[in-house]
């Protein structure tokens, strides 16, 4: 047996967004965030809670408030034209005018505080229905889900070993980046998006490897890489270097 052999390469899927792996490229560390699980757990709820249905009663309201606010409008201008025309040339047409405008302007703001008041009652509605959702799931989460987030949190912050060799997906460019892991996992409470992390030394920053398409396809964020994909990776670590500049 090799010390090649005993080389372990890991998949660590950082994010969807890309911004999490630019990160860790700048940072030279490996960032692995179980919060990416919890929202994939609750997709469907956050799209119902935005869901154009559930406003309809609000537009309802809007609707009527709407009404109100043109009915008013006629009536005010109704019970003023015979003024305009009686006061025609005098001073007394410009006050009648300013007050018209004053009445405007206070039914412009009464909608206004309405939208305000709307728009607070809607989050609040969506935010208690999701804090009811939430507690209900992850107090009935099923038993593979459980198993594959503890799986992945153990991998990371115990299974992961200095001189192992990491390799990260990077979305925005369908291609993936080589490093080799330089430290034990640690946690810093004030990085944005690197909090967990292990140090990395990056060997390859831009590496096409469409074979890893399937393997990415896996629910577990973070995985051991083996056969073809594994000895290619082990292969490229003399590649050329890029530095993370050149990335962004």
């Amino acid at each position: 047996m090799s010390i090649k052999d005993l080389i372990n390469v890991w998949v660590v899927k950082t994010g969807y967004s890309g911004r999490q792996a630019r990160e860790c490229l700048k940072k030279n560390v490996i960032s692995f965030d179980l919060e990416l699980h919890i929202l994939d757990e609750f997709e469907e709820d956050i799209k119902l809670s935005a869901n154009p249905v559930a406003m309809q009663e609000r537009y309802r309201i809007l609707d009527q408030k709407y009404d109100d606010f043109t009915n008013n409008l006629v009536i005010e201008l109704e019970s003023n034209l015979d003024d305009f025309s009686y006061f025609s040339g005098s001073p007394l047409r410009e006050e009648k005018i300013s007050k018209l405008k004053q009445i405007l302007e206070n039914m412009n703001q009464e909608l206004f505080h309405f939208h305000e008041i709307m728009d607070k009652f809607d989050e609040f509605e969506r935010v208690e229905h999701l804090k009811t959702v939430i507690q209900n799931k992850l107090c009935s989460i099923s038993q593979s889900k459980l198993e594959s987030w503890s799986i992945d949190m153990a991998r990371f912050s115990i299974s992961i070993l200095i001189g192992d060799i990491v390799v990260m997906p990077l979305p925005e460019k369908a291609l993936i980046a080589i490093g080799r892991v330089m430290g034990m996992y640690e946690y810093n409470k004030n990085e944005a998006y690197t909090r967990h992390f292990h140090k990395v030394d990056w060997l390859n920053m831009q590496v096409l490897f469409p074979e890893l398409k399937e393997e990415l396809n896996q629910p577990s964020a973070v995985f051991h890489l083996t056969g073809n994909c594994r000895e290619k990776i082990l292969g490229m670590l003399v590649s050329k270097r890029l530095r993370p500049s050149e990335l962004i």
